[in-house]
């Protein structure tokens, strides 16, 4: 197979029709489990088992979510479920869209691009403080009238074949300003020309002002009277809208891809920073009226692995005014720190930090300076006002050509990374996953009636819990005073 199948039914709401399934190839069933076919066998040709368990688990949690729509009842919890849905759907996409990128690059016979015989590090780059400002009409947000809309909205944020999402707010209205979500997101290895993309999806709530918040008999004698009324009359009657309906099957909540942004290298740094939103062309504006102001703002950190990771260790001999001096040193963070021995790198500082910053300069050193020492090699670092220049002796020749590489492998790191390694940025531990909103927060004792059985005491019983309630009183009371006794308080008022 030269191309991926197409997929029909793979990225729908996830609804299955609940009858037999029909042995003809055009059914949207069998194109999907041809296709769910064809992504396995793909992965497997390529022994991408990493891949392959991405894929296999997200079919199963889209199965699973799906079946859970469709049984669903509660309003927050078919959001939550179609939400579910929709990135399960995203994130099989785009593994399908890796795995043909993938064998397209195997069967061209194309590598990774590679600078020289070395690769760049990769990085760990944290998404935390989104915000979404809204720009509400003024009739509606400052004197409080038009139609009270209210909306579910979360973001989803995909980098490479990694995507997260944010949790859902599900009660916006006029009534705010901007859009905040918590959620702190962590992506690993990735690459310093990477992509990022940011998208907004959005559904609009019908439960406010709208007929799906009336009693379900009538709501059901409406939806009755669209069909002498018309197909199009009943459902704005009905509060449903054209893509919630497929035949006569109801489906649940439906998001809407309302705008996307897209973030680079350039725009790491360790203040939140505000980027352009582009409302998706696509979109069904006429559905969903979030009035999106056109930016979004958010904190976008980055660790290249060479700030935080070791490029190399080991001994290297600093020659020092016709003196040889050993130490053990670590080549991370824009620096060669030097110790006297390993041990005393975990208790010390380092003695020597010797700079490897873009203004670096590594090259042969000059015989003269190298006092008849071998396997040499010469740094330089041009600081103002004057150069720091330093000789060191590896103790043979793959240690020379180690230390080499790493330096070079250094300066390559800072080179392509850019402004991300001008100093070390603070990575936020991601947040814990949240409890779907439809949990229960109250006991389940508070929520369970008592039965009449229970509720109907015999009098008998009721004047025992009485004269044990009068009892526990009067010796609460006695308890009381003897108290007060005991701190000398006057525990009697005379009246006169």
């Amino acid at each position: 197979m030269d191309k991926c199948l197409p997929v029909i039914d793979l990225f729908s709401n996830g609804q299955r029709d609940s009858g037999s399934v029909s042995e003809d190839v055009s059914s949207p069933i069998i194109w999907e489990d041809m296709s769910v076919f064809y992504l396995r066998q793909l992965a497997s040709s390529l022994q991408d088992h990493d891949l392959q368990q991405k894929i296999d688990h997200e079919i199963k949690m889209r199965e699973g979510t799906a079946k859970l729509l469709a049984a669903s009842k509660h309003p927050a919890q078919m959001l939550e479920a179609a939400k579910n849905l929709l990135t399960s759907n995203t994130r099989i996409m785009t593994y399908m869209t890796e795995l043909q990128r993938r064998k397209t690059a195997e069967v061209l016979g194309k590598n990774v691009s590679t600078v020289g015989n070395q690769l760049p590090c990769k990085a760990k780059v944290s998404v935390s403080d989104i915000r979404i400002p809204l720009m509400w009409k003024d009739t509606d947000h400052f004197k409080n009238k038009g139609d009270y809309r209210r909306y579910a909205v979360f973001c989803l944020l995909r980098i490479g074949t990694d995507i997260y999402e944010t949790s859902m707010l599900s009660n916006v209205d006029r009534s705010m300003t901007d859009l905040t979500f918590d959620d702190i997101m962590v992506f690993n290895n990735v690459p310093h020309d990477f992509t990022a993309k940011f998208e907004v999806y959005c559904h609009k709530l019908h439960e406010d002002l709208t007929i799906a918040s009336t009693p379900k008999k009538l709501r059901k004698k409406i939806n009755d009277l669209s069909g002498s009324v018309g197909r199009s009359v009943g459902k704005r009657l009905s509060g449903l809208n054209d893509t919630d309906i497929i035949g006569n099957m109801v489906l649940g909540p439906r998001f809407e891809l309302m705008a996307s942004g897209t973030l680079e290298l350039k725009d790491i740094g360790d203040s939140i920073g505000n980027y352009d939103l582009q409302l998706t062309s696509g979109a069904d504006v006429t559905t969903c009226e979030l009035p999106l102001f056109g930016v979004f703002c958010l904190r976008l950190a980055c660790q290249p692995e060479c700030l935080v990771e070791p490029v190399a260790t080991g001994y290297l001999n600093l020659l020092d005014e016709e003196k040889v001096k050993p130490y053990w040193c670590v080549l991370k963070n824009l620096s060669l720190a030097c110790w006297s021995s390993k041990e005393d790198m975990e208790v010390t500082e380092p003695l020597l930090q010797i700079p490897v910053t873009k203004n670096t300069q590594i090259s042969d050193t000059d015989p003269s300076r190298s006092m008849g020492t071998d396997h040499t090699i010469h740094i330089m670092t041009k600081q103002h006002p004057r150069s720091l220049e330093y000789t060191l002796a590896a103790q043979s020749k793959d240690e020379l050509n180690k230390w080499w590489d790493g330096l070079q492998q250094h300066l390559l790191d800072q080179a392509l990374w850019k402004h991300a390694c001008d100093y070390l940025m603070e990575i936020r531990s991601p947040s814990p996953r949240k409890k779907p909103a439809f949990l229960r927060k109250s006991s389940i004792y508070d929520d369970t009636p008592l039965s009449d059985k229970a509720t109907q005491r015999p009098s008998s019983v009721v004047g025992e819990l009485k004269k044990e309630d009068d009892q526990l009183s009067e010796m609460l009371n006695t308890l009381m005073g003897e108290a007060k006794q005991i701190r000398g308080e006057n525990s009697y008022t005379t009246t006169v």
